[in-house]
């Protein structure tokens, strides 16, 4: 085990006997970790040395001082939360953070297959990414440290989150308050070479119902464009029926806004008349009052920072595989 200024949080973990996503969240929020683990990591800070500013490993292992984000050209909330995490982190530590943005199948084959990409960089946080066989195959032999963020890989270190279960939770926490029918809106464009969450979503939601005797009315699923005005049009359709849902599951939080305004424009009252749940917990939520499924974003941006920057120099290190909880946040729309 590494003591002194090399020390990193996997150290820390080892010594404490607990998880580094523990680590890094008494790290980052000291006060929501219970009191005897919270003890046990400082203890264990103290006897290693370790040292947040810089912590990342000897000078000699870290040859450019870059990390690279590799993510689709989105500008969604979040995933601008992710980076924000990243970046926080990577800060602390005195690396400099590059974003490549992917919009093409092939800007993401041509990135992964350069050499002078894999120079450039002294590891590779691989963000909401559909990376094949023969991508990952391109960066095992770049030698660069990789952590990806939702996709799940025996080949690399991984940052999940539980899309299903959370679909399970929207699901359970509708039924929870007597509010059926239920709908859905997600999205139907996919693409090549990004993650999709929705599908996966409906699943764990359609999975919930049909445990708890429910059914889910084909014609309350409604995948579109994924847009919040394409949300608003489907919501007001869907709203305007005489049998309409009594609450609606968005796939993400900017949908639910798009649901939040059709609702409104229906004179209809949230949550007495539609109950309305998003996904993510993206900061204007709590700004919009609005329940959502949370997948604690800057937490997971954090995290896939904390166990790339505790490979940089020592890819010796086991691959850790790290699944985010996903809990209920309710507001005022249910």
């Amino acid at each position: 085990m590494a003591e002194g200024f090399g020390s990193t949080i996997y150290d820390v973990a080892e010594k404490a006997g607990t998880s580094i996503s523990t680590v890094s969240r008494y790290l980052n929020a000291p006060d929501k970790v219970n009191d005897d683990t919270a003890l046990r990591i400082r203890a264990a800070v103290d006897e290693l040395g370790y040292i947040r500013h810089g912590n990342a490993g000897p000078r000699a292992f870290r040859r450019v001082g870059r990390v690279g984000v590799l993510a689709p050209f989105f500008t969604a909330p979040s995933f601008i939360q992710r980076l924000q995490g990243i970046a926080e982190v990577l800060r602390r530590e005195s690396y400099e953070m590059l974003v490549y943005a992917v919009d093409a199948p092939e800007h993401l084959d041509n990135y992964l297959r350069s050499s002078v990409f894999a120079k450039r960089l002294d590891g590779l946080i691989v963000m909401s990414m559909r990376i094949s066989d023969e991508h990952a195959q391109w960066l095992r032999h770049s030698g660069l440290p990789v952590v990806l963020i939702e996709q799940s890989s025996d080949r690399f270190s991984c940052i999940e989150c539980d899309n299903v279960a959370g679909g399970r939770l929207a699901a359970e926490h509708f039924l929870s308050k007597g509010y059926e029918p239920c709908g859905y809106i997600g999205e139907r464009q996919i693409l090549p070479y990004s993650l999709q969450p929705s599908q996966l979503r409906l699943s764990g939601f359609r999975s919930a119902m049909e445990a708890a005797g429910k059914s889910l009315r084909d014609d309350f699923v409604v995948l579109g464009e994924g847009t919040v005005e394409d949300a608003r049009r489907i919501a007001y359709d869907l709203l305007s029926k005489s049998d309409r849902p009594r609450a609606i599951f968005a796939c993400w939080d900017l949908l639910a806004f798009g649901v939040i305004k059709a609702a409104r424009s229906l004179n209809l009252r949230i949550p007495e008349d539609v109950a309305i749940l998003g996904f993510d917990d993206i900061e204007a939520a709590d700004y919009m009052e609005l329940s959502t499924i949370s997948q604690s974003l800057y937490e997971s941006g954090c995290l896939a920072a904390e166990t790339l920057t505790g490979r940089i120099g020592r890819n010796d290190r086991p691959l850790q595989t790290i699944r985010l909880t996903v809990s209920v946040v309710q507001r005022k729309t249910t």
